[in-house]
């Protein structure tokens, strides 16, 4: 019996353009009433999230930043600070490399240098709360994770095996996006979040379903037995989980939910 659906968002639940399928709002009120929880795990901030799902929030439990910061109908279940100079140690590493912009990630808003990616993330396609800051050294706020985007052409991956070699061992890189890689404490996954969900409800990963595109996913594809990739996921990441779901434009995760529980 399923009891847990965890879905990723990008590239997953929300389609190409950014829009979320709306049949999951018809749906959230039916999988309560067959107790079973609905879970969204991004890299993405929590208010950006949150947003998306509007009134039916009460209904969602978020996880957000990579696993950083997970909410509850308002109540933080989960918070993993950076200390200061992990922080300072991943900016460093970021502006070392060229053509590349870091993005400080805090529970409730996200600061950057660069007014153009502040109006791209806060446009209605990413919904973000974004402030700008002159010196990202100097943001007085909990940093939770630091986000480097791309914005000369180079791919996620070449950026990954330029900035894996200049950061500690302590911290996580995972490849969130086509031009985006985020950094983080080790450890710190949406895999290890939908672990402490599932310790904290008596769930087991053959109760649970994920849904998922990114490298990101991976380690939440591994909390369960029912870990569905994408149609158009990247093709290392579909060979770590053992279904494939359809297309993130044509509704593929509503679907696969429908299939599974009958609803």
């Amino acid at each position: 019996m399923i009891k847990l659906i965890v879905s990723d968002m990008d590239g997953t639940l929300l389609d190409d353009k950014k829009n979320i399928d709306t049949d999951i709002y018809k749906l959230l009120p039916r999988l309560r009433e067959k107790g079973i929880r609905f879970v969204v795990a991004s890299g993405r901030q929590y208010p950006s999230l949150k947003k998306h799902f509007d009134q039916h929030i009460k209904d969602v439990v978020v996880i957000a930043e990579n696993g950083a910061f997970v909410v509850d109908n308002g109540k933080e279940l989960v918070v993993k600070p950076m200390e200061e100079k992990k922080v300072v140690h991943c900016l460093d590493s970021i502006f070392s490399l060229k053509g590349v912009e870091p993005l400080l990630c805090a529970k409730y808003c996200s600061y950057t240098r660069s007014r153009e990616l502040l109006e791209l993330l806060s446009s209605p396609l990413f919904q973000y709360e974004v402030r700008l800051a002159e010196d990202l050294y100097h943001v007085e706020d909990d940093i939770i994770k630091v986000s480097m985007i791309s914005h000369e052409g180079e791919t996620a991956e070449d950026c990954y095996k330029k900035l894996r070699p200049r950061l500690d061992d302590c911290l996580s890189l995972v490849i969130s996006g086509d031009t985006c890689l985020d950094t983080g404490l080790n450890g710190v996954t949406k895999g290890t979040a939908v672990e402490a969900l599932q310790k904290m409800w008596g769930v087991t990963p053959e109760e649970t379903i994920v849904f998922g595109d990114q490298y990101n996913d991976v380690e939440m594809f591994q909390q369960a037995y029912y870990s569905y990739a994408m149609e158009g996921a990247a093709q290392g990441v579909k060979k770590f989980a053992r279904f494939q779901a359809g297309s993130n434009n044509k509704g593929g995760v509503v679907k696969a939910i429908r299939e599974r529980t009958g609803l």
